[in-house]
């Protein structure tokens, strides 16, 4: 399945409807890797694990940026960016899938900074909740 097609919305806790945010461009991998555990008892032959916490590293989302304009992704997410507000997000796929959690975005630009080089809008996510998926019907 591509990419294409991949909505992200937000909305403040407490709030019914996410609106989706425009010109999304990249997602990020969403792999929740648990900690590798080593537990063994004295009297085993071999190590034994659990596994632990996980994380989900850095979830970096990038967007067209189009300047400082009325009703971007910039514009719609900078003030709670800018007072550590928790979001709800909302990521959806063409088939449905939904992966919804709670974060602080922190805004920050992509550049190359040469000739015919785009300027690109990065959103990162410092997590709050767990990610819960939820399958299409």
């Amino acid at each position: 399945m591509l990419a294409n097609g991949t909505l992200l919305g937000y909305r403040v806790p407490g709030t019914e409807d996410y609106t989706d945010l425009p010109n999304l461009k990249t997602v990020p991998d969403i792999d929740n890797e648990k900690e590798k555990v080593e537990n063994t008892p004295i009297t085993a032959g071999n190590k034994r694990y659990e596994y632990g916490v996980g994380d989900y590293g850095d979830m970096e989302y990038t967007f067209v940026y189009e300047g400082n304009k009325e009703n971007t992704t910039y514009r719609m997410l900078r003030e709670y960016a800018d007072s550590n507000t928790i979001l709800e997000f909302e990521e959806m796929w063409t088939d449905g899938t939904k992966f919804s959690y709670a974060a602080i975005p922190s805004i920050g630009f992509k550049r190359g900074g040469g000739t015919n080089t785009v300027i690109d809008l990065s959103v990162k996510m410092a997590l709050q909740s767990d990610i819960i998926v939820t399958d299409p019907t």
